[in-house]
């Protein structure tokens, strides 16, 4: 199996997500929902990192609001966040024009946010008592949407972990891994979250943590992070990257995600429920998504729920912004493909079939020129409507919208060709524009 699976993973690194079926849905989706979320909500700091764990495997730093062992420990004691709806997730969700959500089943802390029989550490053991995964990927579904386990090979809580022997963790992990891989029906995404170059491969056995993976859901994706960003073993390089807290470049030879939180703090966190959280701009959203897609990526959006298990107002409206936004250019952000221009701050492209869509965030005063193309430019439109004179010759083309035509966020134009914009790509990379 693990053989199978390495050249499995060499194929993926080296052929267009495009011809992939697996990793097809999750291209076409470009956006979905992370949720960081378990009894750390109650302290309103940062999940996991607000432990000020004893062992000095992994733990560097200080965390974001310190609580210490023993109150962190048992604030499980006093989760009962009984205004819990997985359906109103999934419809937020839905309505933000998110495809898929990914859901910390468990996180470094080792809290298990599912009905886990091999630790009395978890959901199971609250007044709460619900499995939130089983409800959540249920809701999740009625939906259409997929879904995704975050599950964290760390573990500062489980007695095992980093000790000197190390096949006593290994056992608890992949019995974990099995649970959620057989009890919650057909999982699309694997999100793992390793770093520590070396522990990987000591404490938790990547690549037979994969293969178990692979085994147990075929047709799954499963990220970077099985081990130290890929340990620089192949075949735990995963199927797709995960730049975090930032903005992915243009990469189309192997398939990415940001992972961005939607609400901002000083400390760089905001992962889970923050008192101290700010949501991100309507226009950094906007522009973080166009950017996503126009870059050959996606964009994995974070929110918090609080600790009654809802998700803040200021959140949740957002993401129903976000929606609102994608009901309008849907079209020039899924099921599309970065480029055939390059991106760069001031907007970029996407392309399916002969349409390209221009995603301009900062509109030039004399209007917009690009780099010449080899099809002809038929037609130029903006996207909710109306035609854009332009002008095209062996030097490139020239595009003016007039200004009360302009969104000072994002200027969507579809751009219509008598050729397939991907021939306009050299040697399969975008042509520098923006």
């Amino acid at each position: 199996m693990l053989a199978s699976v390495a050249i499995a993973c060499a194929l993926y690194n080296t052929v267009s997500a495009s011809v992939d079926p697996r990793l097809k849905w999750w291209t076409d989706a470009r956006f979905g929902m992370f949720i960081h979320w378990d009894m750390s909500s109650l302290a309103g700091t940062e999940i996991s990192w607000s432990r000020k764990g004893s062992k000095p495997l992994d733990i560097f730093g200080d965390p974001a609001g310190y609580v210490e062992d023993p109150v962190y420990d048992h604030l499980y004691e006093h989760f009962n966040p009984n205004k819990f709806q997985a359906e109103e997730w999934a419809t937020l969700a839905s309505a933000a024009g998110m495809k898929y959500v990914v859901f910390t089943a468990k996180h470094h802390g080792g809290f298990s946010m599912f009905h886990s029989a091999l630790s009395e550490y978890g959901i199971k053991n609250t007044a709460f008592g619900r499995d939130v995964v089983r409800e959540l990927f249920d809701a999740c579904r009625r939906h259409h949407l997929k879904v995704g386990v975050y599950y964290s090979q760390r573990d500062w809580h489980q007695p095992d972990y980093g000790s000197a022997d190390a096949s006593k963790y290994h056992a608890y992990l992949m019995g974990q891994l099995t649970e959620l891989l057989t009890h919650y029906g057909k999982v699309d995404v694997m999100w793992f979250d390793s770093f520590g170059k070396g522990d990987s491969l000591k404490y938790w056995k990547a690549d037979e943590m994969v293969a178990l993976v692979h085994r147990l859901q075929p047709g799954i994706i499963v990220n970077n992070r099985a081990a130290y960003f890929g340990e620089d073993v192949p075949s735990l390089r995963g199927d797709f990257d995960t730049p975090e807290q930032r903005l992915g470049e243009f990469q189309n030879d192997r398939p990415w995600e940001s992972c961005m939180t939607l609400v901002t703090v000083a400390d760089g966190g905001g992962w889970s429920y923050r008192k101290d959280g700010k949501p991100r701009t309507y226009a950094e959203c906007v522009r973080a998504l166009a950017s996503c897609a126009t870059g050959d990526g996606n964009l994995l959006l974070d929110v918090g729920p609080d600790a009654s298990g809802v998700i803040p107002s200021d959140q949740s409206e957002r993401l129903r912004e976000m929606g609102a936004w994608i009901n309008i250019y849907g079209k020039s952000i899924y099921g599309t493909r970065g480029g055939p221009f390059k991106n760069g701050p001031h907007g970029g492209s996407t392309y399916r079939d002969r349409t390209v869509y221009l995603h301009v965030f900062n509109f030039p005063a004399a209007g917009l020129v690009l780099p010449a193309l080899k099809s002809k430019v038929r037609e130029v439109r903006l996207v909710h409507g109306g035609a854009i004179q332009f002008s095209q010759n062996e030097k490139g083309i020239s595009i003016d919208v007039p200004a009360a035509k302009r969104d000072s966020i994002n200027t969507v134009l579809e751009v219509h060709l008598d050729g397939l914009a991907s021939k306009e790509m050299e040697d399969g990379k975008p042509i520098p524009a923006f």
